[in-house]
């Protein structure tokens, strides 16, 4: 992390920074009552520098020596009274200034998004409401600092096992890719969530949830998997194992171009993969991949589902009619 000084502090409250340094600054922010304090008075501090500089632009003396020949002789002492009388109003009015950019920054509606991101391992995280998330490696789930008992929603790319908590009816809320979403009220399911095309599936092992997506609405009971496929706007749900369904590495895709098929599989094994000609990368492919399987069984399944072939050149694998 950088070196939080106040002018780096300035510079993020001036909305300069770029965006991972301004997540550092936020974490900073929250990590401790001293550096909120720090933080909260540089901006009531800048806040009203800028309201008395932009006071400090008004030309007072001008404009009275444009208005003194309106003023009668006998009332020439009035001017005096009445600058004092604008400074005291003036010093109100700076009060008031710093009173609203105090009320301002404690009221703001607080927008930052906490990240979780699991690399290359499952890691588990428990959300402010005590629900638990256990993300698969590759997976990422966002939500916001503010998540708590008025908005308790959730953003999945990947794949997480949730243990929702029940929290006085209070819904909780996953939303994906592609405009699906699964709404609970407390239970545990899994949802598998990438933005690669393949269906996002959720299956459900105890409660209950509904499954939103492309306009329709489906209920699940526990031992129920909901298929939905981005490509062609399908759902459908059939009753599942659960235990074999939590186990594997099985992904769905529907008519997906092989381009994106090779990029998952590059992901997924490290591996680097080239077409022979252009042409083929558009070719759809149909099926279920077990990503628990060895990588020549996956290209095997890839290749005879879609009438093409495969050999390795010089470390990299290359596919070809």
């Amino acid at each position: 992390m950088k070196e939080i000084d106040d002018n780096l502090l300035t510079t993020f409250l001036e909305g300069k920074l770029d965006e991972a340094t301004a997540r550092e600054i936020e974490a900073w922010y929250d990590a401790s009552e001293a550096n909120r304090h720090r933080l909260e008075t540089l901006y009531f501090v800048l806040f009203t520098a800028d309201r008395l500089e932009a006071a400090s632009k008004a030309d007072s003396r001008a404009a009275f020596e444009r208005l003194r020949p309106r003023i009668a002789p006998a009332r020439r002492t009035v001017p005096k009274r009445w600058l004092r009388e604008a400074a005291r109003y003036a010093a109100v009015l700076a009060v008031c200034l710093l009173a609203a950019g105090v009320y301002h920054f404690s009221h703001r509606p607080d927008e930052r998004t906490c990240t979780v991101l699991a690399q290359n391992s499952d890691c588990t995280v428990t959300l402010p409401d005590g629900s638990t998330v256990r993300l698969a490696r590759h997976s990422r789930l966002d939500y916001r600092t503010s998540f708590g008992d008025d908005d308790r929603t959730v953003r999945l790319l990947g794949e997480a096992f949730f243990d929702v908590r029940k929290h006085d009816g209070k819904t909780f809320t996953v939303t994906t890719a592609n405009d699906a979403r699964v709404v609970v009220r407390g239970t545990r399911f899994n949802l598998k969530a990438y933005d690669d095309s393949s269906d996002i599936e959720t299956t459900l092992v105890e409660g209950a949830v509904d499954f939103h997506a492309a306009d329709q609405v489906m209920a699940l009971r526990p031992g129920q998997k909901v298929s939905y496929s981005p490509t062609d706007k399908n759902l459908t749900l059939q009753t599942v194992n659960i235990e074999n369904e939590l186990s594997a590495r099985l992904r769905t895709f529907r008519q997906v171009g092989l381009a994106q098929i090779a990029a998952v599989i590059r992901d997924a094994y490290g591996c680097e993969i080239a077409f022979r000609h252009a042409s083929l990368e558009a070719i759809r492919f149909t099926g279920t991949l077990d990503f628990d399987m060895p990588l020549e069984h996956i290209l095997e399944v890839v290749t005879l589902s879609t009438d093409t072939r495969f050999k390795r050149t010089d470390g990299k694998i290359v596919i070809l009619k």
